[in-house]
């Protein structure tokens, strides 16, 4: 309580000697326009990102711009032949980009779904673009991408990752005539924190609690007070939304317990209460229970120390342990925790017999600088459910 008034009496004090406003100069969001054709969005955001974007290797810079533009998967024409014509609109999460996305996109794809992937307002170019980003940008560009794609195919799911996934809830309650059904990786219906009420407060006043640059080209290291506050707002919208409309509209999701981001169990109310529908589908990972089944929910327990890992993190639900990037053997390793202390960060970075997980006192036991995992092993379980859903809902 006195850390919550302490902030509190903070952001007044500084509401009244300071002037409200961002020291960078404001710039015009890049958003999915209406009517706009998905190959015209993908154009415009190239060179929006181009002049934009702060580079991490500047000799690399083909392979960086790729990671983060939007793209579209097309199944293939002589496997998929004669199948539905069946879509899966993908957004990512706050401070990532479409890279993340990535995985289960392909998966869909070679499930014989076309995949779009959308780039949200402010991400893909640096963090400091997320000052001035609103929410309804964000809605604006998943509204606009989604109306148009669902004249291109014959059905259509729309679906993301953490914010991505709360903006594809959000759609698929307000447009249930044109959603077969929603696919959501650890969506954010609440942000794990007890005092995340604060965040638009301290907005008003303060741009950063810290701002770390980012050594990583796919996401940033650090996100502005104003992105947090429209994600609080967002998710608070979001999930009074669903709980006071109660549907039947197929939904699968998959979270984490031990998400540090998100607050898993109110996801879970949301699920139970809101996310009524029969063919609706919950996947629980937890290092703590025990794996089980029920009518609607499946429980897998992430205490693998064979694999060195305890617990799935907020971004490794939906990844591939075969991602060149950020998988189990990949170029690029997860020490955000660590980025105040640099032997701590470069040990979580280099150690070959690394523990990895979400942060917890368990984890720490295991290795005092383990890496924050960034892949599930179940992936090709995951996804081989997901597609089995959509197939089974698809007529409905």
């Amino acid at each position: 309580m006195r850390q919550k008034i302490a902030l509190w009496c903070l952001g007044v004090f500084a509401l009244t000697v300071s002037v409200i406003g961002h020291a960078t100069e404001e710039q015009a969001q890049f958003v999915y326009q209406p009517e706009e054709s998905f190959a015209h969005y993908i154009a415009r955001a190239e060179q929006y990102v181009n002049e934009r974007k702060l580079w991490i290797k500047s000799d690399d810079k083909p392979r960086e711009l790729a990671a983060v533009l939007p793209f579209e998967l097309l199944p293939d024409a002589e496997s998929c032949a004669g199948r539905a014509s069946i879509g899966v609109l993908l957004s990512h999460g706050l401070s990532d980009s479409p890279f993340s996305m990535r995985d289960p996109a392909h998966a869909l794809q070679a499930a014989c779904f076309q995949v779009r992937v959308v780039l949200l307002p402010g991400h893909g170019t640096k963090s400091e673009d997320l000052l001035d980003v609103s929410r309804d940008d964000w809605r604006a560009t998943f509204r606009n991408a989604a109306n148009a794609f669902s004249k291109d195919v014959d059905v259509m799911y729309v679906g993301g990752f953490s914010t991505g996934g709360a903006l594809a809830a959000e759609y698929a309650w307000q447009h249930t005539e044109r959603v077969a059904g929603a696919i959501l990786f650890s969506p954010v219906f609440k942000v794990n924190s007890s005092i995340d009420w604060l965040s638009p407060w301290l907005a008003m006043v303060k741009d950063w609690l810290d701002n770390y640059p980012s050594d990583d080209f796919a996401k940033y290291a650090s996100i502005p007070l104003p992105a947090i506050a429209q994600v609080y707002k967002l998710s608070k919208e979001v999930r009074n939304l669903i709980l006071d409309n109660p549907k039947e509209l197929p939904v699968f999701i998959a979270l984490s317990a031990d998400d540090q981001t998100v607050d898993a169990s109110i996801s879970e109310r949301v699920f139970d209460e809101g996310m009524i529908g029969a063919k609706s589908q919950m996947v629980l990972y937890s290092k703590d229970q025990m794996s089980a089944n029920t009518d609607r929910v499946k429980v897998y327990n992430t205490n693998w120390p064979e694999a060195r890992i305890l617990g799935l993190s907020h971004m490794a639900v939906h990844g591939n342990p075969e991602n060149a990037y950020y998988g189990a053997v990949g170029e690029y390793r997860i020490c955000g925790w660590y980025l105040s202390d640099e032997a701590l960060y470069q040990k979580c970075r280099e150690d070959k017999d690394n523990w990895f997980g979400e942060g917890s006192d368990a984890l720490t036991k295991n290795s005092p600088h383990a890496a924050r995992v960034s892949w599930n092993p179940n992936f090709n379980g995951l996804m081989q459910e997901m597609a089995f859903f959509i197939k089974a809902s698809a007529n409905r």
